[in-house]
């Protein structure tokens, strides 16, 4: 009898373990989430991904400033090439060290999917901003549409457009095959103020005109490609990792 209820005890403390380690979208429910767990979901997971673009609207003095804007900077150039030399009094590293080039930072979020939008509901309800019931209850209706947003602490190459531009400037791109899917609508969140942009959200169709399925079951890795005002950006989604308890998520 003894030995059965050590047993049982360390079943229940592996089965503890497993269930404090890993992904909190693997191993609890998102009723259970905390705001770590919540943070981790939205800003370290299969459905958000940072992306670091070259940002030459900042200016020199700015990209130097890794923790204003969400901005850091690299190295530009060495100028004179492999062989160049220094002068007196200073390094070879010196002297090829070209001008910097600054930095920002994008969080390209997979919204429409359940996980996401768990950890935005579940991070309401611990602010108190909306009962738990009620966050089940919008959390159960369907989804139509895929949608990606595109956040930052610096939205520059997306103040001077507008959403029917946006929409001919970005795409889903299955790996594979190439092939493009088009946004059916963009919608641009503001500040309040109207000053600055905060996000971008991007719809596309879940199925073509012909009422087949823009992401097919056996694409394994999408790309969200978005070209605004010469700015490139480009997060990669491994469809493989997105996934819950109840199947592949998108």
């Amino acid at each position: 009898m003894r030995k059965a209820f050590l047993s049982g005890c360390v079943a229940l403390s592996l089965a503890a373990l497993v269930w404090a380690g890993g992904d909190p979208w693997k191993s609890k429910p998102y009723q259970q989430w905390d705001a770590k767990d919540v943070r981790k979901v939205l800003d370290d997971s299969p459905w958000a991904h940072a992306v670091q673009v070259e940002a030459p609207w900042i200016s020199g003095g700015d990209a130097g400033d890794a923790d204003s804007g969400g901005t850091s900077s690299r190295p530009g150039p060495a100028v004179g090439g492999p062989g160049a030399r220094s002068g007196p009094g200073g390094s070879g590293a010196d002297a090829g060290a070209g001008p910097q080039v600054a930095l920002a930072t994008f969080l390209v979020r997979w919204t429409s999917s359940r996980t996401i939008r768990e950890a935005g509901f579940r991070n309401a309800v611990l602010a108190g901003q909306i009962q738990e019931a009620a966050a089940e209850q919008q959390l159960a209706q369907p989804v139509e549409s895929y949608e990606i947003v595109v956040a930052g602490p610096d939205m520059k190459p997306f103040q001077s457009v507008d959403e029917k531009i946006l929409e001919h400037s970005a795409f889903l791109v299955d790996r594979k095959t190439k092939q493009k899917v088009a946004p059916t609508a963009v919608k641009i969140k503001n500040s309040d103020d109207g000053k600055k942009v905060e996000s971008v959200a991007f719809v596309f169709p879940k199925k073509s005109e012909s009422e087949i399925a823009t992401i097919g079951a056996d694409v394994k890795v999408v790309d969200f490609l978005c070209v605004v005002t010469n700015v490139k950006m480009e997060a990669s989604f491994d469809t493989s990792k997105m996934s819950d308890k109840l199947g592949r998520d998108l």
